[in-house]
C-alpha cells in the first residue's frame, strides 16, 4: 500500500496541553501531520487544548475529565484509574464509524485519566494501531522499572511474585498494589496481545523493554521532533554555568549535585521543579533555582551553559534534553544507564558518569574546567546534531513509512 492511501491519524493521548514530553510529541505529531494534509482526530481526557491543536485538519474530540491527582474523589480516581469505563464506551462509540483501510489509531499515553480501558476500545475495534513506548507503563506498574524506596533501577521481572511483593512506589506499598492491580487490567483489555506495533525512541530504551513485550511484537523507530532552528552554536567555554533541566525528583538524581566539590554551588543552575526543591534549596543556597520555564527560555539559558547535567537515576526512554543541548553546542555529562547514552559519546560529544556516582560525576565536571576540553566536546555534540536533526517535518515523514507499514500489514490479512 502507497503512503497516499493513508489519509486519517486518530491520535489518542491523556492531554491536549503541554504536560510532560509525552503529551508534547503528541500535540508536536498532530500538527505536523495536519500540516502535511492528513486529517487528524485528537482524543483526550484532560485540556484545555493547546492552541497548537487549532487547525482545519484537526478535530479535538474531548472526554472532559479528570486528571487523576485532580479528581476531587480519590475513590473515583482509583476506580477511573484502573478502569475508566466513559473512555472505553466514548471511543469505541467512535472508531465504530471509522474505516480501518485508511486509518492509523497511534496510542501516546493513557495512565493518568484515559486508562487501559481507552486501549481495550483501539483494540476491540480492529482499526490498525501503533503505540509509542514514552515510559515503561506497558511493563511495569510503576512504569519506571524503578525502586523508589532504594533509589535504584530495579532488575525484577515485572509483575513475578518477587516484584508484586517488593514496596518499590514511592508514595506507599498500598499504592503500589493498586498498581498491580491496574497492571492486571491490562490482561483483561487485552494488551499484550491486541497491541503488536510500537514506536521506540532510543535504542536503550527498546533493549530494555524488547525483552519483555512479546515475542510477536513489531518495533518502528521514530525520533521525537524537537522545534529548534539552526543557529551559529555557542561557545560553552565562555559560560560558568552548569544546566539541569528537569523534575526535581530523587530518581532524577538532582541531589548528587549536592555532592560534587569540583565547581562551586553558585555555578548550578536549574530549570524545573519537584519534590527535592527545597532540600535543594537548603544544601546549594548559592545556585539558581528558575522552576519552569517556556522553551524559548531554555533556549536562551541553553546558549549560557558550559555543560548539561543528566543525572537520572532511572532509565529514562530518551532525554530530550540532552539533544536540545547538542543542537546549541553544549556538551552533556550523562549518567550511564539511561537512554540518553544514545546521544552522547564518551570524551568525544560529551560525557559518561556512572549512575547514581557523585564521584564519578565530580570527576567528568573537573574535565570540564577546560575551556579547550568543554569547545571540543560541544562543537562535536553540535556536528552530531545537525547530521540528521529531528525536526517535525522528519519526525512526521518516519511516521507516515510507520503508519503505511501497519496499514499494509492490515491488507494482507485479509487478502
Amino acid at each position: 500500500m502507497n503512503a497516499s492511501k493513508l489519509k486519517n491519524i486518530i491520535i489518542i493521548n491523556d492531554y491536549a496541553r503541554v504536560e510532560g514530553g509525552a503529551a508534547k510529541v503528541a500535540i508536536s505529531s498532530a500538527l505536523g501531520l495536519a500540516l502535511a494534509g492528513y486529517k487528524v482526530s485528537y482524543v483526550f481526557a484532560v485540556g484545555p487544548a493547546s492552541n497548537d491543536l487549532i487547525h482545519p485538519n484537526i478535530q479535538l474530540i474531548d472526554l472532559k475529565q479528570y486528571d487523576l491527582l485532580d479528581n476531587p474523589s480519590r475513590k473515583d480516581a482509583a476506580i477511573r484509574g484502573v478502569w475508566n469505563s466513559q473512555s472505553y464506551k466514548v471511543i469505541k462509540q467512535y472508531l465504530n464509524n471509522i474505516s480501518p483501510y485508511d486509518t492509523v489509531v497511534h496510542i501516546h499515553t493513557w495512565v493518568k485519566s484515559l486508562s487501559i480501558s481507552a486501549v481495550a476500545a483501539v483494540v476491540n475495534s480492529k482499526i490498525p494501531n501503533v503505540l509509542t513506548l514514552h515510559d515503561y507503563f506497558s511493563v511495569c506498574p510503576n512504569g519506571g522499572l524503578y525502586d523508589y524506596q532504594k533509589e535504584s533501577i530495579c532488575h525484577k521481572k515485572p509483575m513475578s511474585l518477587d516484584c508484586v511483593t517488593t514496596n518499590c512506589d514511592a508514595r506507599s506499598y498500598s499504592h503500589k498494589l493498586w498498581r498491580v492491580i491496574r497492571q492486571l487490567a491490562y490482561k483483561r483489555a487485552g494488551f499484550k496481545n491486541g497491541i503488536k506495533n510500537f514506536i521506540s525512541v532510543s535504542d536503550y530504551s527498546e533493549s530494555i523493554l524488547k525483552p519483555l513485550l512479546p515475542s510477536t511484537a513489531l518495533f518502528w523507530r521514530v525520533g521525537n521532533p524537537i522545534d529548534i532552528k539552526k543557529a551559529s552554536p555557542t561557545t560553552p567555554g565562555n559560560s560558568r554555568y552548569y544546566t539541569y533541566v528537569g523534575r526535581l525528583s530523587a530518581e532524577k538524581g538532582a541531589l548528587l549535585l549536592a555532592k560534587v566539590k569540583s565547581i562551586t554551588p553558585d555555578r548550578l543552575r536549574f530549570i524545573g521543579k519537584g519534590e527535592v526543591e527545597e532540600e535543594l534549596m537548603e544544601l546549594l543556597p548559592e545556585a539558581e533555582f528558575l522552576g519552569w520555564v517556556d522553551s524559548t527560555q531554555i533556549s536562551k539559558y541553553l546558549y549560557d551553559t558550559r555543560a548539561l547535567l543528566f543525572t537520572s537515576r532511572s532509565y529514562e526512554t530518551q532525554g530530550l534534553v540532552v539533544l536540545e543541548a547538542a543542537a546549541v553546542g553544549v556538551p552533556a555529562v550523562v549518567a550511564s544507564q539511561t537512554s540518553a547514552t544514545d546521544y552522547v559519546t564518551h570524551n568525544k560529544s560529551g560525557l559518561l558518569f556512572s549512575t547514581g556516582n557523585s564521584a564519578s560525576l565530580d570527576d567528568q565536571l573537573a574535565l570540564l574546567e577546560c575551556d579547550d576540553t568543554v569547545n571540543r566536546l560541544g562543537a562535536q555534540a553540535y556536528d552530531d546534531f545537525w547530521k540528521k536533526p529531528p525536526t517535525l517535518e522528519n519526525h512526521v515523514k518516519e511516521l507516515v513509512i510507520c503508519y503505511s507499514d501497519i496499514l499494509n500489514q492490515h491488507t494482507d490479512c485479509f487478502k
